[in-house]
């Protein structure tokens, strides 16, 4: 895992997810709904995303990871933090946003 530096980038400047990847809608449906989770209080919970929809909220990753888990097992979802910054992590030469 790279370490975290004390940067953040705003919610909104989230970048676009690279369309190859496993998850680049689960992370696209994130950057559309993070704004309304956020308006709704959930700042520090955790969405279970599945495609273009997010599933659940839970208090905790455990929780979130448990639903997914229970509902998905081996297809692919997204459990991401509710964040109105996002971190910066810091890899060898370039400077990315944690994208989960």
């Amino acid at each position: 895992m790279f370490p975290h530096t004390s940067q953040t980038i705003p919610w909104s400047d989230l970048p676009a997810a690279n369309p190859d990847s496993l998850l680049a809608a689960e992370w696209e449906t994130y950057r559309r709904e993070v704004g309304r989770l956020l308006a709704e209080g959930l700042e520090g919970k955790f969405a279970l995303i599945k495609g273009e929809q997010v599933v659940g909220v839970y208090d905790t990753w455990e929780a979130a990871r448990q639903a997914g888990l229970d509902k998905y097992l081996l297809q692919p979802h997204m459990i991401r933090p509710i964040l109105a910054q996002e971190p910066v992590l810091r890899g060898p030469g370039f400077f990315r946003s944690c994208k989960s």
